[in-house]
């Protein structure tokens, strides 16, 4: 069947595959079926050529078709009539009955300027009547996602109306909301007091010349609600766009939203601006003209960076030089950095350059969020629930909006991030080629650290290339069996030997993952199982069963834990007390200072307290180790919580977790929260459970500890623990704003 293309560049295809007309033949098949009437061949050759040989011309298009097997004419007929099926019929006529997973490919058959390609065919006169058409499709395309807003918000489905309403934006559609009693999507507010200031800040710079801000963070989806906040309000216009490669689309775009905050008088302009573009550079004059002629404050963010083209740099640069209150907003992942940016602006004057970056949450920060919505959660409670959220939102507000509007239970552990979130981290890898982004998903099959062998497995000799653009990407980071971080100050550094990986997060595996079909992930997990047998034979038999396969040919060997030795075990038995009240935090400590590790673990100091967090690999938990400076011999007392648990997968039942160690010096490691409850030796070091401690509430521990180095150590899947207070004799080691002073001097 013919499909004529009208969203976005115009084409035909049959069964799929496009097929090769020449332009003319294309704008002629085009006006045919937008017309949906009888034309007679006189006008159809005037309109398309305005020449002497206007109706030759027409015959010889005609002839053109009948060769390709195109018979679409009847020989000799003064009128011609054409219907062909478009991808808009099929567009709006599935926006009626379309299912939620198919909500982002369906978004994207419409996300560029309708019948692109034939601005510089045929008359005026057909010029104007393809003005006409691109605004009437606009329209419809309008309506469509207005219609399917709509029911998304009626039926409750925040993201799916969250990602229609960010793709509306990014055409310039202003949707129809009159209807609609639904509150936003995003009701959920974080307050974001430093970010707010700073932007505060670049604003009143901004009143007199232009700034340019530079805004950065984990990730890049969730920063329009935030640009947004931050100059609600107040006078100055917003404009928010979505990064794209080709500039007549951005320019577009941008005038689209631009006619929104225009004055009437200036509207007319923009529109022929917008439909009659000359495709040179006076485009960009005219353009930057209107907005210092309208003399409206205005903020122009342009999202998901992946690269500044020669067109948009041009375009910053001749407005950072206009007499206009001007905030320019360039916004990218953690996945691009800033330094990218940086680099491409060149000349620009750097003094109106501002670098923002956007924390991740911090626990009381959505302690504060939710503190109306959760009203029936008492303190422990309220605590608990904004720890979940950070924990498996990464701190990211996009991902903590979606889990607190699902009102998942207090108990789950999510191992499948929302569909908005999946979505949005997939489209910020839309800078990959196909092949690594293929290459990737497949390497997110695996569920242990990445090396050249196992990736050799699954990419033959692409590996290698692979695994090196994964982390030039910063899609892949070094992922060490233990990691080290010294405190106070969160020192953290990679080995240069160590050859292991791993995904930059839980939530991006996950989705590049399932960007795999079945078929190709029961191929992935066969060839797994092959590879493991002999190396991890348990491991071996989980990819099997998940593959449909028979138990791999092997006997499923156990290893014998190695035998108890002679360590110092603690001279004073340790006691718990479950019940107590919520500890005091550190004075002035109102920010949060965080690092995080190749292997996803995160550790942070928020209001003096100590927080561990990680939501992690579905594979053998890391160890983490926090070192602190010697200290001396004598009681200690520590005060803590846990508010997430979850230890090692049943396939992975040699690596013993635990979700908190102490150690200090060569004495034994006390664990908690840990499967065993013998003694143990691991790597020449005595483990000694302690007694159980209870979960999602504040506990102490008491003993008495050796002199040396201290070790405090966590090996969890999933953990979020918090320690308010730890002394070790006369030194006050947490809250960290009182220990500082005492333990910088190891540092200098």
């Amino acid at each position: 069947m013919l499909v004529l293309h009208l969203l976005g560049h115009n084409y035909i295809s049959e069964d799929g595959v496009p097929f090769k007309v020449s332009t003319k033949t294309l704008a002629l098949l085009t006006y045919l079926t937008l017309q949906r009437r009888p034309q007679h061949r006189e006008h159809l050759a005037e309109l398309m050529w305005n020449t002497p040989d206007a109706l030759r011309n027409l015959r010889v298009e005609l002839n053109r078709l009948q060769h390709l097997g195109l018979k679409l004419f009847p020989a000799r007929q003064s009128l011609l009539e054409l219907r062909l099926q478009t991808d808009l019929d099929q567009w709006s006529k599935e926006a009626d009955t379309l299912p939620e997973s198919r909500l982002s490919e369906w978004l994207s058959l419409g996300s560029s300027l309708p019948l692109s390609g034939l601005e510089d065919l045929g008359s005026d006169a057909f010029r104007a009547w393809l003005d006409g058409q691109k605004w009437a499709i606009s329209q419809q395309i309008e309506t469509t996602l207005s219609r399917v807003y709509l029911r998304a918000l009626q039926g409750g489905r925040v993201g799916a109306a969250r990602l229609i309403r960010v793709h509306a934006e990014e055409l310039g559609v202003q949707l129809n909301t009159i209807q609609v009693e639904v509150p936003a999507p995003s009701a959920v507010n974080f307050e974001r007091q430093e970010v707010r200031q700073q932007f505060q800040r670049v604003l009143q710079l901004a009143r007199a010349v232009p700034q340019l801000v530079l805004l950065s963070g984990l990730h890049d989806g969730g920063n329009r609600e935030l640009v947004q906040q931050l100059v609600a309000q107040s006078d100055w216009q917003v404009i928010q766009m979505q990064a794209v490669v080709q500039s007549e689309l951005l320019q577009a775009t941008f005038l689209h939203q631009l006619m929104r905050v225009l004055p009437p008088d200036s509207q007319a302009a923009a529109w022929k601006l917008l439909t009659n573009p000359s495709g040179t550079g006076e485009d960009l004059i005219r353009v930057w003209t209107l907005v210092a002629a309208s003399g409206l404050p205005l903020v122009v963010a342009i999202y998901d960076l992946h690269l500044l083209t020669p067109f948009l740099i041009d375009s910053l640069r001749f407005a950072m030089d206009l007499p206009i209150s001007l905030t320019l907003v360039l916004s990218s992942s953690a996945l691009v950095g800033e330094h990218v940016l940086r680099e491409a602006l060149g000349s620009i004057d750097h003094s109106r350059v501002h670098l923002i970056e956007v924390p991740v949450l911090a626990v009381q920060e959505v302690m504060e969020a939710v503190r109306e919505q959760q009203a029936l959660l008492n303190a422990d409670q309220l605590r608990a629930y904004a720890t979940r959220v950070v924990q498996q939102s990464d701190g990211w507000d996009l991902h903590a909006r979606a889990l607190i509007g699902s009102e998942f239970p207090l108990s789950s552990v999510h191992t499948t991030p929302p569909g908005i979130v999946r979505n949005t981290l997939l489209s910020e890898l839309g800078g990959l080629s196909p092949l690594l982004r293929q290459s990737l998903a497949r390497l997110a099959m695996v569920y242990s650290p990445l090396d050249r062998n196992v990736a050799s497995v699954l990419l033959g000799q692409g590996a290698e290339e692979t695994l090196v653009e994964g982390v030039r990407q910063n899609l892949l980071v070094t992922a060490a069996p233990e990691e080290t971080i010294l405190m106070p100050h969160l020192i953290y550094q990679t080995s240069d030997v160590e050859d292991g990986l791993g995904f930059v997060s839980e939530p991006l595996r996950v989705a590049l993952a399932g960007t795999l079909t079945s078929l190709e992930r029961r191929e992935i997990r066969s060839l797994l199982a092959a590879y493991f047998v002999p190396s991890n034979p348990a491991l071996a038999h989980h990819y099997a069963q998940r593959a449909g396969l028979e138990q791999p040919a092997t006997s499923l060997l156990s290893q014998a834990p190695e035998q108890p030795g002679q360590a110092t075990v603690p001279a004073a038995s340790l006691w718990v007390k479950p019940e107590i009240s919520a500890p005091a935090t550190g004075m002035g400590q109102t920010s949060r200072q965080e690092c995080r590790t190749g292997n996803g673990y995160r550790v942070a100091l928020e209001q003096g307290q100590l927080q561990i967090l990680r939501r992690g690999l579905y594979g053998p938990p890391p160890s983490l180790q926090l070192l602190w400076p010697s200290v001396p011999a004598g009681h200690w007392h520590l005060v803590a919580r846990l508010d997430v648990y979850d230890g090692a997968p049943t396939w992975a039942e040699s690596t013993r977790p635990y979700a908190l160690g102490v150690r200090a010096g060569q004495s034994a490691r006390l664990i908690f929260g840990a499967q065993a409850t013998d003694d143990y030796l691991e790597q020449g070091i005595l483990h000694a459970p302690g007694p159980p401690i209870p979960f999602g509430r504040w506990f102490v521990l008491e003993g008495l500890g050796d002199q040396g180095i201290l070790e405090v150590s966590v090996r969890m899947v999933d953990i979020a623990l918090t320690i308010a207070e730890l002394r070790w004799g006369p030194c006050t080691l947490l809250p960290v704003k009182k220990s500082m002073a005492v333990l910088s001097d190891h540092y200098n």
